[in-house]
């Protein structure tokens, strides 16, 4: 008997939540999850431990474990004690939709959506203003644990989306949605676009990890990433994570399977397969003090590709040690290198400071620099500001060959604008029972020639133009809501978000496009999602 759901599973995860699922009652219940990616969980951890002199915790590498961290200090993952009287206000409230719990196993099965309704009401482009916009997204996750090492998630997004022109302009340019790939028209200016996520966790031993499947990973305590960001669309990945004994120390390592969106020579299939390309990434975190948290990281874009077609990955692909590579490789060669630095310090009991440093080429100074401050409880429980300046110099993250760019299916692996961005935000947040409330300003300023495109050849120099375009855009977000559900993030908000394009021609009168978009969402919100570059 075939099941309809796993049809609409991506077929590589298939096989994998079969097994957990058939072999799941003769296992034995722990909880080896990750912990969502979503911003609001993130925090969450931050502040439940930023007051604690005693815990050593590392709060860089995303998404965490749950067994990394003790869930019951954690507002949003601990136990809701919240009365209820009837089954279905327990699952509206603080359950899953279905659960299974016994001693040797847990499974539970979710419905995931986002449904926005709204309008630009400052759009005049021809054929485009007056439209209706709306994203209608549906998908599921299934998720549980199977004794006391090996825990799973699955889940996946189908989506039908009509968006603001300016981030119609995106789609168009790229190809793809921000954060979800590749895209198919959807009748008159829509677009159409799916995602699938899935891994399975083992912990053998409560020091070490092992995890595969398909998905997404952070670097930083930022609301950016300049090392490794969840800005791009889901990959396949093999992750391992080793933890010493007095947990001062902690050691990640990953390799991924990347792709670009240039097609491979057709062949006999009605549809050629995308060029692909490899990817390491190594992070060692050091907490010395429960106040201080340094890491270095390491990340490597292999070539799997050339003139002669497919190649097999490289063997120095496959070794977990971090600096190896590095030294073997070494800046500007075919095997893009990219190395970085991430701290956080402690400064109050409320309050910590952080900031990342990332080069791909010293001799060019190829740079980026991130600083950053968060403070929880702004002289009121649970009103927090968030301050950060990112800056990327030209042509970071980019390679003279250009399918080993730092990115992954037309978007960059590390900040969304890629280099030659100039970036100052601001983040205020407030929370009192279940009402939420976001404020969000960023200023970014961006070069529209070669050296602020990461897929551009950097040794390309182009003397006929003085000064490219610069592009100036002034964002604000605004949300206000309800926390119906903490298992999802369920959330029933309403919204606006302010926007200015401008680019600066020089020679002539500067180009604006004002968007101006109310909206109302109800939408289980585990993902972060960048519309916002």
């Amino acid at each position: 008997m075939s099941c309809p759901i796993l049809k609409l599973i991506d077929p590589k995860l298939r096989l994998m939540t079969l097994v957990i699922i058939v072999f799941a009652p003769s296992i034995l219940h722990s909880q080896q999850k990750n912990i969502s990616l979503n911003r609001f969980f993130s925090q969450e951890v931050e502040r439940a431990y930023i007051g604690d002199r005693v815990e050593f915790i590392h709060t860089a590498s995303k998404p965490y474990l749950e067994s990394q961290i003790d869930i019951e200090r954690v507002d949003g993952l601990r136990k809701d004690t919240t009365k209820v009287y009837y089954v279905g206000s327990g699952k509206l409230f603080k359950r899953h939709l279905f659960s299974i719990k016994k001693d040797d196993y847990f499974l539970a099965i979710d419905p995931l959506f986002d449904f926005s309704f709204g309008n630009d009401i400052s759009d005049t482009t021809a054929g485009y203003s007056g439209r209706s916009l709306y994203m209608n997204q549906r998908g599921l996750q299934f998720l549980g644990d199977v004794g006391k090492q090996f825990s799973f998630q699955t889940s996946f997004y189908e989506s039908q989306a009509f968006v603001p022109w300016y981030l119609r302009q995106q789609v168009v340019a790229t190809g793809v949605y921000p954060g979800f790939g590749r895209t198919k028209p959807f009748k008159v200016q829509g677009f159409d676009f799916a995602m699938a996520n899935g891994w399975v966790n083992y912990s053998p031993k409560p020091w070490i990890s092992v995890q595969f499947g398909q998905g997404k990973n952070f670097i930083g305590n930022g609301y950016r990433s300049l090392l490794l960001s969840d800005a791009a669309f889901s990959y396949p990945y093999i992750k391992a994570i080793l933890t010493s004994p007095d947990k001062k120390w902690q050691y990640n390592t990953m390799y991924a399977s990347l792709q670009t969106l240039e097609r491979l020579p057709r062949g006999e299939v009605p549809e050629s397969l995308f060029k692909r390309k490899g990817g390491s990434f190594h992070y060692l975190s050091w907490v010395p003090t429960p106040g201080i948290e340094l890491g270095l990281f390491e990340g490597i874009i292999w070539e799997r590709y050339d003139s002669s077609g497919t190649k097999p990955q490289p063997y120095g692909g496959y070794i977990p040690v971090m600096g190896v590579n590095t030294a073997l490789n070494g800046y500007g060669n075919m095997n893009h290198v990219i190395t970085g630095v991430n701290a956080r310090f402690i400064v109050t009991k409320h309050s910590f400071v952080y900031g990342q440093f990332v080069t791909d080429d010293i001799s060019s100074l190829r740079f980026g620099y991130q600083l950053g401050m968060k403070y929880f409880d702004l002289g009121i429980k649970n009103l927090d500001i968030q301050l950060e300046w990112n800056s990327l110099a030209s042509n970071l993250y980019t390679s003279h060959y250009s399918l080993q760019s730092y990115s992954h299916v037309n978007q960059p692996l590390g900040h969304p604008s890629g280099p030659a961005t100039q970036e100052m935000l601001a983040i205020l947040n407030y929370r009192k029972h279940r009402f939420i409330t976001q404020v969000k300003l960023n200023r970014i300023s961006h070069s529209t020639g070669p050296e602020g495109n990461w897929a551009s050849d950097p040794n390309i120099i182009l003397t006929n133009i003085a000064a490219w375009p610069v592009h100036y855009v002034d964002q604000i977000d605004v949300n206000v809501g309800i926390f119906v559900n903490p298992v999802t993030n369920f959330q029933l908000s309403i919204g606006y978000t302010g926007r200015t394009d401008r680019t600066d021609f020089n020679w002539m009168n500067d180009a604006k496009q004002r968007t101006d978009y109310l909206y109302v969402s109800v939408r289980t919100n585990l993902i972060n999602r960048y519309t916002d570059f």
